[in-house]
């Protein structure tokens, strides 16, 4: 009898412990996350909504820009906040600024990034008339003409976070963004908001 219920016993062993292993490597085996798609996917979102606010306002430039950590002060170890373009979308009437404004400490644009921080956007309708802000932020390399019109509007996340920016500049002709156009773009800087929070706080 012993025998029998030894025989049974490594019968169901020999079946079920391979059943078993499999199973507790799919429980307890945490799946690595493919990083890279997740950037792309992320990227790719972003530059769709850029490619639709250009598409519908008609502007010369668009981009996109965060903060960051840039480097440590002396001799505390805080962190230096800096800023870079991440993201840009042009038209012939404009050269491409992103490799420029790469590690930008944020104290360059105090008034700027003050501005934004207190009331979230930047408008200037005719940049020739304008005394307070820099018209020239992004201007074109290379051209008789600098900005027209200029908008700039903070990016927050869902925690309400500073986080980046979207500058839109016109250099052929001066543009008065109409009620329509508002709407769209300030829809389009929430929806990029929401992108990165995903990004930022749920793909680490």
């Amino acid at each position: 009898m012993e025998a029998v219920l030894t025989i049974i016993v490594a019968l169901i062993t020999a079946l079920l412990g391979p059943i078993a292993v499999e199973w507790a490597k799919s429980k307890f085996t945490k799946k690595s996350k493919d990083v890279i798609a997740e950037t792309i996917d992320k990227d790719e979102k972003i530059d769709h909504q850029l490619e639709l606010i250009m598409e519908e306002i008609q502007c010369d430039r668009i981009c996109i820009s965060q903060f960051h950590n840039g480097g440590n002060f002396y001799p505390t170890g805080k962190s230096i906040k800096k800023f870079s373009i991440f993201y840009e979308k042009i038209n012939d009437h404009a050269h491409s600024i992103k490799e420029t404004f790469q590690n930008i400490p944020v104290s360059l644009f105090p008034k700027v990034f003050s501005t934004l921080h207190k009331q979230g956007e930047i408008i200037i309708t005719k940049c020739s008339n304008n005394k307070s802000s820099d018209c020239g932020l992004f201007p074109v390399i290379g051209k008789e003409y600098k900005t027209k019109s200029f908008y700039m509007l903070a990016i927050k996340d869902l925690n309400d976070n500073f986080i980046g920016s979207m500058a839109i500049s016109y250099y052929k002709k001066e543009h008065t963004l109409s009620l329509d156009e508002w709407i769209l773009v300030r829809q389009k800087v929430g929806a990029i908001g929401t992108i990165l929070t995903d990004y930022l706080h749920n793909h680490k």
